[in-house]
């Protein structure tokens, strides 16, 4: 008869023991079913939690039956509820257009001033060599375009007799390389993503005079109205993103290189997820609306003007509220409900 009551003694001294982080536990799960917690108390969450897993075993194995194996049964499933519900993605994407990509974007400014500033100087370096010396057509000038010019046509009649889903493919293709290029190069220490913004700019202000000197610029730019805008504005954040890498990579401060190119890789992710819509439909545009005589060029230059310019209002607006980004040291986020989300 001396067995019960020594065992209700163990019982008490057990919960005596554990309760306050058994109730520190039931704060922090009740609080994340309602908000989002720092990542401190994400991590103290799931400590104390895998803590009461084990107090659940141990009553269960010592006590069964006993209240505190009923209040800690109940206790770990809202604890694992709280750090294992399934995430809302929809929600995540809402917050990713909202907040994550413009915030991405304004973060770093120089970034995409350099990209910029590499573009233009080689769009101005190439306009200028043809324009003082129209010979420097032959070695800038791609020979297809500067035959076609001689023979006053242009070089893009290709895309009319090509089905559109064929020729939007290679040209989805195309784009995509450039930008993913642009970005991976910055691991040259963004030598490489430099040099090829600035050959980018080169062949087109090369283009754009050669064409123009032989009376052909309006159909140029009439070509290129609708596409080229949103073209180049994703190849500018391609670019931007890579030189995100090579900042990290060259000068990491503090951090270890490996983790701040891991910071940088997170983020320049936002940035490639509008790099790949944009580039989808400037290629969709470039192969079924640029080569149309017949849609005027007004027309074209406003679809191009229009969407362009809404990307950049978008990308560049204060975004509210949103969280400036995890350290470098901060390693993998748990994968729960109650993380902050980016």
């Amino acid at each position: 008869m001396s067995g019960a009551p020594a065992a209700a003694g163990s019982v008490a001294a057990f919960v005596r023991a554990r309760r306050p982080g058994w109730e520190r536990l039931r704060a922090l799960a009740a609080r994340a079913g309602g908000s989002r917690l720092p990542l401190a108390e994400v991590e103290e969450l799931d400590r104390l939690y895998r803590r009461a897993a084990a107090d659940l075993a141990l009553a269960r194995s010592r006590f069964p039956g006993s209240e505190a194996e009923g209040y800690l049964s109940d206790l770990v499933a809202s604890a694992y509820r709280a750090l294992y519900r399934p995430r809302d993605r929809g929600a995540a994407l809402r917050r990713l257009v909202r907040q994550g990509i413009p915030s991405a974007v304004r973060r770093h400014l120089p970034a995409l001033l350099l990209a910029l500033v590499a573009f233009a100087a080689g769009l101005a370096g190439g306009a200028l060599a043809v324009a003082l010396d129209p010979r420097a057509a032959e070695l800038l000038v791609p020979e297809p375009v500067r035959s076609a010019v001689e023979n006053g046509r242009m070089w893009t009649g290709h895309l009319l007799s090509a089905a559109p889903g064929f020729s939007g493919a290679r040209l989805l293709h195309n784009n995509v390389t450039a930008a993913a290029l642009a970005f991976a190069l910055g691991l040259s220490a963004g030598l490489g993503t430099a040099l090829l913004l600035l050959l980018n700019g080169v062949l087109i202000g090369a283009v754009l005079v050669h064409v123009s000197r032989h009376g052909m610029a309006g159909d140029l730019l009439g070509f290129v109205a609708a596409h080229g805008p949103l073209e180049l504005s994703a190849l500018l954040l391609a670019g931007q993103a890579g030189f995100l890498l090579a900042g990290a990579l060259v000068d990491p401060g503090e951090w270890p290189r490996r983790m701040a190119l891991q910071a940088a890789g997170r983020d320049a992710a936002p940035l490639l997820a509008v790099v790949v819509p944009a580039l989808t439909l400037a290629a969709l545009l470039e192969a079924s609306v640029s080569p149309l005589p017949a849609f005027p060029v007004a027309a074209k230059a406003a679809v191009g003007l229009g969407l362009a310019g809404a990307l950049w209002a978008w990308v560049l607006r204060r975004p509210r509220a949103w969280p400036p980004p995890a350290a470098p040291d901060g390693g993998v986020r748990p994968a729960c409900g109650a993380c902050p989300r980016a």
